[in-house]
């Protein structure tokens, strides 16, 4: 096996485990949920009351996803939406009781893994996090023709 090739296995099961950590949230949901619905839950925990458009900008997505992901969170009494006093055109989402309850899992869920990725990099040293981080800056650009 070529070393690329290793590097290509190591990080599908990275990828895999990674996601499976986000499927447990998701599974605690009872399925309801998908990892983006539960990085918005987790988003909202931070940021508190946050608009449409807030929150298509901190997640780096458009309008019309988030809009898709806040009706299936509204749905299922994890969110609720308030119309701004002050501009009625502008309605801010805001937690349930349950939704932070999820956020909270998924907030746990996130640390552990920093946590680990944390321990982890302490055995390379700083030249070797270098590069690294040059690896998967240029891996993130796959796709994004950057």
């Amino acid at each position: 096996m070529e070393k690329t090739d290793k590097i290509i296995q190591e990080l599908n099961s990275f990828v895999q485990e990674y996601a499976t950590n986000s499927e447990l949230v998701a599974a605690t949901a009872g399925q309801k949920i998908n990892s983006t619905q539960a990085h918005l839950l987790m988003l909202l925990k931070i940021l508190q009351s946050q608009t449409n458009t807030e929150l298509a900008a901190a997640m780096n997505l458009s309008k019309p996803a988030i809009t898709k992901a806040i009706k299936n969170l509204m749905r299922y009494h994890y969110v609720t939406a308030v119309v701004d006093d002050s501009d009625k055109r502008s309605t801010h989402y805001l937690l349930t009781e349950d939704g932070e309850k999820l956020a909270q899992l998924h907030e746990q869920a996130h640390a552990t893994m920093h946590d680990d990725i944390h321990t982890i990099m302490a055995d390379f040293t700083q030249e070797q996090q270098q590069t690294i981080t040059q690896f998967l800056t240029k891996l993130n650009k796959i796709g994004n023709n950057s």
